[in-house]
Order: structure tokens, then sequence, then C-alpha cells
């Protein structure tokens, strides 16, 4: 006779076979656990810039993709713990004060530009309003430059700026809750896609969308809903919707219609060729009508804006053999009108065009709409001269899926190289572990991931469109 505590002596060794396997429970809680702790460590007491603030980020990624990675090889938490974790860091977020940018008191003061001082932020700057009892917070690089975002981002933060009075907290907390809770909207659009718990932790935990967007308050996770929410539209043939969507992005920042050919080249080979041109139509007309009053302000913004590179940007190598003195913003000695970078700047941007389209024709041809949107918008964050880690909110809820797909971890991890650099010592100490760090994160890895973003591929097709399918 079989004893009850054993399996019957007939089980068989195929069926025994075709049991999942991969990591129990107490393994993936422990990681989500791991994952939760470094990122409220970073978002509270981590400093600003230093090589234990660099080893925190690193330490959180790798708790977070391990959880994100346990989970989808065997489902064994299920939503609400991973659900509670993110709620927790997004709480956490919130209750404290900026820990990684300053660009709050920016958003701030350009919003009350118009809320207080009935002015427009292309046509000042914060340094013309000394009295302002928000003028000092604003970073000085930051004291001098008009408003580079959009007139959908100017209304938002003028209206955020007339409920918060002179409040200095109740200011921070509606960006930061306005952030929170469109990162919200994002993973529950991503949960409504996608059912998988995996897909919100590879999300929601990653150190720069869980934490670093919400505590800065930052309006870039608008950029990722609304494309997002575009790409959803689309797919259901909403063409003027999806339009919508995607001039709400671009009214935030221009760099979003990056995103449109892909929406366009992938209907059109779909042979949706209606839904290709309301999308374009909506798009650009919506974007030309509403800047049209503001083009010659904030044109003159962004032709006087300095072209350093920034701390995880492929451009940093280049920019070191040439210029020298890492070609940071944040170091002395580097004039915006060196010859060189400005050089840099236009051969960036003329790279950012030609892989963001190629990408776009590439996953659009392919039937991979997300990855069309998704390669096309962050080409900006992978390859332009200036770029900053929570760029990459405007394409990971697009990218994110039940199994990522090679371009999504190829973007997932030049996130975490980006925040890795950014949170280097801003001056060399010359140490060890600020040498290697610094090569790695700084120099290194950028260009290895700009090649990896540029030849990343995928088995998983959708079906290849007909029209864009031929050679």
């Amino acid at each position: 006779m079989t004893a009850p505590d054993q399996p019957p002596a007939s089980l068989d060794r195929q069926t025994r076979d075709a049991r999942p396997t991969g990591a129990g429970p107490s393994t993936v809680s422990f990681a989500l656990l791991a994952a939760a702790t470094a990122l409220l460590i970073a978002v509270t007491v981590g400093p600003r810039h230093s090589v234990a603030s660099t080893l925190l980020v690193v330490g959180a990624a790798a708790a977070s993709g391990g959880v994100a990675v346990l989970e989808a090889r065997r489902p064994c938490l299920g939503p609400r713990p991973i659900v509670a974790a993110i709620g927790v860091v997004l709480l956490v977020a919130v209750s404290v004060g900026p820990r990684s940018s300053n660009d709050v008191w920016s958003y701030t003061m350009y919003g009350r530009m118009v809320s207080v001082h009935d002015a427009s932020p292309y046509g000042h700057v914060p340094a013309d309003y000394r009295s302002d009892p928000f003028q000092h917070l604003v970073s000085p690089i930051w004291q001098h430059r008009g408003s580079v975002y959009g007139p959908a981002f100017v209304a938002y933060a003028a209206a955020l700026t007339f409920a918060a009075g002179d409040s200095r907290l109740v200011d921070r907390l509606l960006f930061q809750l306005g952030a929170a809770l469109v990162v919200a909207a994002a993973l529950a659009l991503v949960w409504r896609r996608t059912r998988s718990p995996a897909a919100l932790a590879w999300l929601g935990l990653h150190p720069v969308f869980g934490a670093i967007v919400v505590n800065s308050g930052q309006i870039d996770v608008f950029i990722g809903l609304a494309i997002l929410a575009a790409v959803v539209l689309i797919a259901e043939r909403r063409g003027a919707a999806a339009g919508v969507a995607l001039a709400v992005a671009s009214l935030v920042k221009i760099t979003s219609l990056l995103a449109l050919p892909a929406f366009v080249l992938w209907a059109w080979g779909r042979g949706d060729r209606r839904v290709a041109t309301r999308t374009a139509v909506t798009t650009i007309g919506l974007v030309g009508i509403v800047y049209l009053p503001f083009v010659t302000g904030q044109s003159h913004v962004l032709s006087g804006a300095d072209h350093a590179v920034t701390p995880g940007s492929p451009w940093n190598l280049p920019a070191q053999l040439l210029v020298g003195k890492d070609a940071g913003r944040d170091l002395p000695g580097l004039k915006p009108s060196n010859t060189t970078l400005d050089v840099l700047f236009y051969v960036s941007l003329a790279l950012v065009a030609v892989l963001g389209l190629t990408l776009a024709w590439r996953w659009a041809r392919a039937g991979r709409l997300e990855l069309a949107a998704g390669a096309a918008t962050a080409s900006y964050a992978v390859a332009a001269e200036y770029t900053l880690p929570w760029y990459a909110a405007w394409a990971l809820p697009v990218v994110t899926e039940r199994r990522p797909s090679p371009l999504a971890w190829v973007l997932w991890l030049q996130a975490v190289v980006l925040l890795a650099a950014w949170k280097l010592p801003t001056h060399h100490t010359g140490g060890l572990a600020d040498t290697v760090l610094r090569g790695t994160f700084a120099y290194g890895l950028p260009i290895v991931l700009l090649v990896a973003f540029a030849a990343a591929r995928d088995r998983r097709r959708a079906g290849v469109a007909p029209a864009l399918a031929r050679s």
C-alpha cells in the first residue's frame, strides 16, 4: 500500500517532467522585499550623488528584474503582494521631498509665471522673479532658461500652482501626487493588457519608474501613459482618438512626435489607410494649432539651450576624448557655446532621427505596434547627447509585456544605466570604485546598449503587414 504522504508509484515520468520549474514563493518573496527595500532606501536616505547610490540603483534593479523574471517563469505570488510593494514605494516617494532632481521647482516657476505673474514661461525665466518664494529653489543651471516644455505642460503646471498658492509643501505634493496617479493609471492599463504580475513588477519596481519619477514629480510619465493609450486606441482602429492621445504627449514634449511614424507605418501596412491618415492628420493638426501662438518663444528657448553631454549618454566617451572635463554640465570650466559639443549635438539629433524612423519601420513591418512606437520614442533617450534617466518613462510602459522582448530588456537596462551614471559623484573622486563605475556606466555600457538597441530582434511576430513586408 502506498503511504498517503508519498506520491503514487505510478506517477508518470513525463507528468513529473511537465511540472513547472523555477524559484519557489520564498525566493520570489525575498527578491520582492529586497527590491522594495532598496527603492525605499534610495528615495529616503540615499545621497543624490555617490558611489553608494550608484550601487544601490544596481542592487534595486537586480532585485526587481529578478522578481519579474522569476514570476514570469513560474507565477507564485500573484498581483497582490507586487501591487502592495509598488504602492508602498509610491506612497513613500510622495511623502518625502525630491532627492534625485529639482525639476519640480522649475515646473513650479513656469506654472507660477502664468498663474501668479501673468507672464509667459517662453518669454521669461525664473531669475526674472527674484521676489517669488519659489525662485531660489530652482537649480542654478535653469535660472536663466525658459520653459522647454509644451503648452499642455504649462497649463497643467499653472493649474497646480494656482491651487497650491505659496505653500511649498502643497505645491510639491500636488506634482508628486499627479505623477503617482499617472504611474498608477499606466500600471492599470498594463494589467488590463497583460494580466501579468510579472509585467507589473517589471515596470512598477523599476528604479526609475517606480520611485524616481514620482519622487521628483516628473512630467515624463504623462508622455508614457499618453503613448500607451494611443497604442491601445489605434489597435482598436480609432485613429482620431489615437491622434488626440499622441498630440497630448507632443504638447507636453515635442519629442513625442517621434512615435507618429510608427503608428502611421503600422496602420498603413495593415491596409488601414484611413486609420493611418486620421492619426497623422489629428496629431499634426492639433499640435500645429495649439503650438502656433508659442512657436516663436519656444523656438528661441530651444535654440538657446546648452548642448552639454549628460551622464550615461553614449556621447560621453567621444566628448571626453574631444573636449575633456567629462563634458558634464555640472562640472566647472565648460562653456555652453563649445563648438565641439554643438557639433555632437546635431550629429546626435541626426542619429536619433535615423534610428527612430528605421526602428519604427522595422517593428511596424513585423506587426509589433508596441515595439515600433516604443523604439521610435526611445531613440531619443538612447541616442541623444542630452538624455536623463526619467526619459525612460516615455517608452517603458509601451513595451511592457508578459514576457518582455529583447528590445524591451535593452530599454529597461538602458534606464538603469542612465540612473546609475546620474547617481555617480559629480566630480571624480579618484578612488578605484568611482573610476570603475564611471568607466562602466558613463562610458562603456551606454555605447553597448545603443548598439544592442539598434540590433535587437524578436522571434515573436504578430503577423507581417503586407504592404510593409514587400522588399
